[in-house]
């Protein structure tokens, strides 16, 4: 008899024991989802603020398109910018929604993880919310990025003249493999950089006005 009392006084401690070792888990589940709220909140909140900047270099895209290009080649160029910046604007704007609607959802499962009877999985929703808000902003920031360079662009346009501006005499020496960084066959305006003459004739070249120069571009640019 005694020894059966002992048997279950140690049971009832290594069950006590046990339900002990959970809380730790449980709280630090509930702390963990409230962080992971806050960060999707924060990245919502910058998304939104990304799309706001596209939208404003949007609209002064379509504002600078609108005021007339000193050429026909140039309000070419100004009306491809100024589109492209408004599709960026348009895909800032979608990712950040995306990013508002992951900060809910996180919040709602830090409501969840606080209040219910499964902290950890509300705060695995919470993680994988995050990580969606996350990644929506960086969306929303990569479009705005574009959009402020169309935005950019668009003003270039406006002054692009009817005739190809000559470089330096030298200038257009273009090792197109090189410049051509990522080895796609075409060189961006980003890849232009590495070359002064061309990065400064940049949308005199482009004569498709589609953002990229082919190595027929630059080849007519040569002669």
């Amino acid at each position: 008899m005694k020894r059966h009392a002992l048997l279950t006084l140690a049971m009832a401690a290594v069950v006590t024991g046990a339900a002990s070792a959970q809380v730790p888990s449980k709280v630090q589940s509930k702390h963990d989802a409230v962080e992971k709220a806050d960060v999707a909140a924060t990245d919502a909140r910058a998304a939104r603020d990304s799309a706001s900047t596209a939208q404003a270099a949007a609209q002064a895209a379509a504002a600078t398109r609108d005021q007339g290009a000193v050429s026909a080649r140039g309000a070419i160029a100004a009306e491809a910018t100024a589109q492209q910046a408004k599709r960026s604007a348009a895909d800032a704007q979608a990712a950040a929604h995306q990013a508002i609607r992951a900060a809910d959802e996180a919040r709602s499962a830090q409501a969840a993880a606080v209040d219910g009877s499964n902290p950890q999985g509300a705060a695995e929703l919470a993680r994988a919310a995050m990580i969606e808000a996350r990644t929506a902003n960086a969306v929303a920031v990569d479009a705005s990025g574009v959009a402020r360079a169309a935005a950019a662009a668009t003003a270039e346009a406006n002054q692009l003249p009817a005739t190809v501006i000559a470089p330096p005499s030298d200038g257009r020496n273009v090792d197109f493999v090189a410049v051509d960084a990522n080895a796609d066959g075409s060189i961006s305006r980003e890849e232009a950089r590495a070359h002064t003459a061309l990065s400064a004739n940049f949308l005199a070249v482009d004569v498709d006005a589609d953002g990229r120069i082919s190595s027929g571009e630059i080849a007519g640019w040569r002669r």
